[in-house]
């Protein structure tokens, strides 16, 4: 039986963080041009420098020394409305596994691991966008589909 360690991202981590975040962009939107690659690493290398457990916090699993599955939560502050008064919100992003290690709840461990801190830091409402593949790990987990439109402009 695999051992399986669940770890809080530190400033040691962010090298591996940006390289599983790029894993996953590839996967998603195609593989980059080195240029706008490079410029990606930068500015997320810089992003992490100055927001890691701050505003955004990372957990992933390991086995034998490898990053089997990981996960980011942007945490957000804005004004309080009716469903969610503290206005503290946790934006859940990238979670992702290995194929080779999917369908054994590390996806789901990482997702706890997330809210909990996340709850810890004052979230008290949490949101995320699915790949149609990752949706049953939220679904099963509470989370409810919304079909308020997205808008968004790109400068």
């Amino acid at each position: 039986m695999e051992t399986v360690d669940y770890k809080l991202a530190s400033e040691e981590d962010i090298e591996m963080i940006v390289d599983q975040r790029i894993i996953f962009s590839d996967l998603l939107a195609g593989k980059q041009d080195a240029a706008i690659e490079k410029n990606l690493r930068e500015n997320m290398t810089a992003y992490f420098r100055r927001e890691l457990n701050k505003t955004y916090i990372v957990w992933y699993a390991e086995i034998d020394n490898k990053v089997v599955s990981i996960g980011g939560l942007g945490i957000r502050t804005q004004p309080g409305n009716i469903k969610n008064p503290s206005g503290v919100w946790g934006y859940i992003m990238s979670i992702y596994t290995d194929p080779g290690h999917r369908k054994k709840g590390y996806s789901t461990n990482i997702l706890n691991h997330l809210i909990a801190t996340a709850k810890e830091m004052g979230c008290t409402a949490f949101e995320l966008h699915a790949t149609p593949e990752g949706a049953p790990v939220y679904e099963k987990n509470g989370f409810l589909k919304h079909n308020e439109p997205t808008y968004r402009k790109f400068i």
